[in-house]
């Protein structure tokens, strides 16, 4: 029988995604393995694989289609021994399943088909993917994107590409002031589940700071011992931090569930992880379990994968509590908005050398790191969550619990 092929649910809050390319063309035969789709989901650009055998038989939704529903036939695949009425029968019972367009009096017209972006836009997509920024400057330089091999993941022009390919050293002169760009559907996403977090989640919000000499002594003494197969980060050892926190106080380990709280018996953690079209948040698990150097690699990997759109749903689903370090830009402090279902983020800034008080009054220089804490108040008290914060400094500040 003839397969109706779907737009696939690629994440738990992923509700329609845009179709990037079809690998894929009509009359294509397909195994079980073979990348058959890109689709631009609410997290990432993923590809898809099949897990059937057969023929394309049919593409549904072209390639550039926005706004795709899950569920919504994509395409028609036909099976050995399918015959042409089985599959004439599977396509006409969903075109008479669409839904009918109506116009601004009501009356219906054609049946509805997704929205398609317009052919240039289509050609950059499927010939030359691009990204925001690179397409950007190859506008300022006045450089012709269909002459850049793309050394990005998939083949796709990064910022790179577009500089090796600079002709001139100043950008042209434009005739308008600005350029409006589409976003992904990454981007969107993070958009509409932020306002919703922002607008819905009362948040409150609590900052501390932590003296980390001693933990920057010790990653120090870690990576020059060369004991470990791997270079242990600032970050990895705040990660071991908060999981022992938050087993300490497993009262903020929650989140908010349709009116109810979830309490959860692991301690995952996710880590914002900066990727071309906006924040993944890959997640370690149960990371109170395992020693600095499995989360050290761990971190590492989900990073890679991160970056090259290769993270599968279930290593960036889930998650008690969000980790944001932006301490390496500089900055003094900030605080985040939390990241659904989440109930609270942690938002680490740089550790800077500070004029402190030591343990007979005297002044000396001491490594300073701030923290930032943004809380969902539903299901956190302050009391709660300032008794987290207290112990995660004492792990901060004697990192030698770390390592036990």
């Amino acid at each position: 029988m003839p397969i109706k092929f779907e737009m696939p649910l690629l994440s738990p809050t992923m509700e329609k995604g845009n179709i990037v390319a079809w690998h894929k063309k009509e009359g294509d035969s397909i195994s079980t393995g073979d990348v058959i789709l890109e689709i631009d989901t609410d997290k990432a650009t993923m590809e898809v694989e099949s897990i059937y055998e057969g023929t394309l038989e049919k593409i549904l939704v072209p390639s550039g289609s926005h706004d795709v529903l899950v569920k919504t036939p994509i395409a028609i695949i036909r099976q050995k021994g399918d015959s042409d009425e089985s599959v004439n029968q599977i396509i006409n019972a969903i075109n008479d399943d669409k839904p009918i367009k109506k116009d601004a009096a009501g009356n219906s017209n054609e049946a509805f088909q997704p929205e398609v972006v317009s052919k240039e836009i289509v050609s950059k997509t499927d010939k030359n993917k691009i990204s925001p920024l690179a397409r950007r400057i190859a506008n300022d330089y006045g450089i012709d994107i269909s002459k850049i091999i793309g050394t990005g993941p998939g083949g796709r022009i990064v910022k790179s590409d577009v500089l090796s390919n600079q002709s001139s050293s100043e950008p042209q002169k434009q005739s308008v002031k600005y350029t409006d760009e589409p976003i992904s559907q990454t981007r969107r996403v993070i958009a509409e589940k932020l306002t919703q977090s922002k607008r819905e989640a009362p948040h409150f919000y609590m900052q501390t700071s932590a003296n980390v000499t001693e933990l920057l002594k010790l990653r120090k003494s870690i990576n020059d011992s060369a004991i470990l197969d791997t270079k242990i980060t600032v970050n990895d050892l705040i990660v071991k931090a908060v999981a022992k926190a938050m087993k300490a106080e497993p009262s903020i380990n929650v989140s908010w569930n349709n009116g109810q709280i979830r309490k959860f018996n692991q301690i995952d953690i996710s880590v914002a992880v900066s990727v071309e079209n906006g924040l993944m948040t890959p997640v370690v698990e149960n990371a109170d379990r395992k020693n600095l150097e499995d989360v050290s690699k761990e971190i590492k990997n989900l990073a890679q994968l991160a970056k090259t759109g290769k993270l599968r749903l279930e290593q960036f689903t889930g998650g008690g509590i969000t980790i944001s370090n932006l301490g390496m830009y500089g900055i003094d402090s900030f605080l985040s908005i939390i990241n659904p279902p989440q109930a609270s983020i942690l938002s680490i800034g740089p550790a800077k050398k500070t004029p402190v008080y030591d343990k007979n009054d005297q002044l000396a220089l001491a490594q300073i790191m701030t923290i930032g804490y943004a809380v969902d108040h539903r299901v956190i008290d302050g009391a709660d969550a300032a008794k987290f914060l207290e112990v995660l400094v004492k792990y901060l500040e004697n990192p030698i619990y770390l390592l036990i």
